[in-house]
Order: structure tokens, then sequence, then C-alpha cells
């Protein structure tokens, strides 16, 4: 698959529809204000980084690296209503995939993110991942169950494993989904 030529329009449980595309350095002003100026503090609560931040956001433009990073936007209309990644692990680790996910309030619950992450899965099947991998805030049930839905199974769950930015402890469930077949040794 040629991801920069990739594109495709999906339609919302709720019938909008949303363009699904890679972002490209032409979209830094709707993605900082998507992250920037719309999303709020608790919108965000449960991502990684710090993408409120401007200059954090800016640095994804600086060296856009589809083997690296590949960010899928959801757009409706002039609108980006969601954002996927995945991102490729390196080393002894770069058979695995890793899933990210955050949609504006207007697009959860709507079947976008299922949509955004079962084209993330697709892509990590042609590029040859063995397995995906997906860290959830444990007590996000709706996500859990959607990740399970789309065939990931919890493999772990870590004690305060995330500090969200009031320095809250949550748990962790560690969701994976093989994409190649596991060999079989005997011994």
């Amino acid at each position: 698959m040629k991801i920069q030529v990739y594109r495709k329009f999906v339609n919302t449980s709720n019938r909008v529809r949303v363009l699904l595309r890679p972002m490209t350095v032409a979209d830094r002003e709707l993605v900082s204000e998507m992250f920037c100026q719309r999303a709020s503090a608790d919108d965000v609560r449960y991502l990684k980084e710090d993408v409120r931040n401007p200059e954090f956001v800016a640095g994804w433009f600086a060296d856009i690296d589809y083997e690296k990073v590949l960010p899928l936007l959801a757009l409706h209309g002039e609108h980006l209503v969601g954002d996927a990644t995945l991102h490729r692990r390196r080393g002894a680790e770069r058979h695995i995939g890793e899933l990210r996910i955050f949609l504006t309030k207007e697009f959860r619950g709507v079947g976008l993110g299922m949509q955004l992450l079962g084209e993330l899965i697709e892509i990590g099947r042609d590029m040859g991942l063995h397995m995906l991998i997906a860290e959830v805030v444990s007590d996000e049930l709706s996500v859990v169950k959607a990740f399970r839905k789309l065939g990931f199974v919890r493999h772990a769950e870590i004690d305060d494993y995330f500090m969200d930015m009031d320095g809250n402890l949550r748990d962790v469930s560690l969701m994976l989904l093989p994409l190649a077949a596991r060999k079989e040794y005997l011994f």
C-alpha cells in the first residue's frame, strides 16, 4: 500500500461522512487547532504526551516519517475530528506496532474510532508487523471493549502504570493483537 496516496471515506453510525488520510506537513494548523485549542484537559487526560502544548505538536511536523510513526487523520469537512497513530518499534521489537487514538467529543461513540483502528490494523499487516499493542487505562471500559471487539486480548494489567497530569495513578491494560502466525516449538 502506498500510504502517500491513501484516502478513504467512511460513514459513522450516525451517517456522517469522514475522510481518512495520512497527516502531512500542510496539516500543522489543523492538528494544532484540534489538540491545542479545542481539546480540554479532560479530553486528553489519558494521552501519553502533553498534546495541548503547541511546541510539542509542532515537533511532529519536523520529521514526518511514515516508517516510524504513521498518523492517520479523520476529517469532517474542514475540521479535524480524530487522529490515530501506528508507532513502529525499533531493534528487537521492530516487529511490533503500538496503536494510539484520539477523537473529538462529538465523534466518540459513533464507530469512527473502530474504523480508524481497523485501518491501522490493516496497514500494520501490509507493513509486515507481527503484533500490535495498545496501552489502555483500565477503567476506560468502553475503550477496552472496543479493542477487544477488534480482536485484541488483555495480556496484562499493570497497577499504577499511568500518571495523569494531576498526578493521579491509573492501572493500564496491555492489549495485544497478533498479526502473524505464532511459531510453536517442540522440546
